[in-house]
């Protein structure tokens, strides 16, 4: 078995490696393309520049979205080859995205049966993530890690300020107007507009996604069957715009309504219309992932941030 090469980084001066103990964890700050590893084999990839950051800074996009993971897949198998023989190969978690799929059969009102759909990106987002996919597959495919890449649907809600995102406003239009901010509708002029209801999002409650990312890390290589790829849908529930804003004035009161901006902004709308509404999860539930329900899943996300609001005021 041959590594595969790279060129190796002079690290600047400043750079060190910083273990951090405590309650059973540990945090490692330090370069990853040569660093003392501790220990660490198995890796979750979670950061990356969103689909409207990827879109509108097109080099910046590759850069954190393709090239720093291709020094990742090199860095953990360089890594890999200190191990004993018979040690298991590290298991490498790609966080990608449905953005992954695009084309006429992936609309706002599709459904979507993942083995009948080609992958069409339609966004820069959804080309850079088709790559680091296709790397992740040939790593597993040639025998050098354990890959799996776990394709996310919209995430709500999501904590923190706004990301650069286009889905972004999913969670924003429920967490800005909880904490007496103004929320910016992207995708319509008023409450009357029918795109709140004709354009629905795949999204899933934050314990979900966050549940089903660490199931893929520890789930058995053989759920994979032979030739039928190393990605995996993360399930998920469809939302429309409007629920989403009848559940903020449930959960907060017509007054929380109140606060949110209706503006079209076109850049967002074009890359949501390439976004299937829903998809079918039956394979990947029948692999040990879970969805939410449908008629709880979204008032459940919304009570958690709720809770988390509260606990962050005690």
């Amino acid at each position: 078995m041959v590594a595969p090469t790279y060129d190796a980084l002079k690290l600047p001066a400043h750079v060190k490696t910083i273990l951090v103990t405590g309650a059973g964890v540990k945090l490692i700050t330090t370069d990853i393309v040569q660093p003392p590893n501790h220990g660490v084999t198995d890796t979750n990839r979670l950061s990356g520049i969103m689909s409207g950051g990827a879109e509108a800074n097109f080099a910046l996009g590759y850069a954190v979205n393709v090239d720093s993971n291709l020094n990742l897949l090199k860095s953990m198998y360089n890594h890999s080859l200190s191990l004993p023989a018979d040690a298991p190969r590290p298991v490498y978690v790609f966080v990608s995205s449905l953005a992954v799929y695009g084309g006429p059969k992936c609309k706002p009102t599709d459904y979507v049966v993942p083995k009948d759909t080609p992958i069409i990106p339609g966004s820069s987002y959804g080309v850079q993530k088709t790559i680091v996919e296709l790397y992740a597959y040939d790593y597993g495919r040639k025998g050098y890690l354990d890959t799996r890449s776990v394709r996310l649907p919209t995430v709500a809600i999501r904590p923190g300020a706004p990301s650069s995102a286009a889905s972004s406003f999913i969670s924003g239009l429920i967490r800005e107007p909880l904490q007496g901010m103004e929320a910016i509708c992207p995708i319509a002029e008023s409450i009357d507009d029918p795109a709140l209801d004709n354009m629905p999002f795949w999204c899933s409650r934050t314990k979900t996604v966050v549940r089903n990312i660490a199931y893929a890390m520890c789930m058995p290589e053989s759920n994979f069957k032979e030739g039928e790829g190393r990605s995996i849908n993360i399930p998920g529930i469809k939302i429309s715009p409007r629920q989403i804003i009848d559940a903020l004035i449930e959960h907060g009161g017509k007054d929380k309504f109140n606060l949110i901006r209706f503006q079209k902004d076109q850049a967002v709308i074009n890359i949501c219309k390439t976004w299937a509404g829903e998809y079918d999860n039956a394979d990947f539930l029948a692999m040990g992932f879970e969805a939410d329900d449908p008629k709880t899943g979204f008032a459940l996300a919304v009570q958690d941030f709720k809770d988390e609001l509260a606990a962050n005021q005690k």
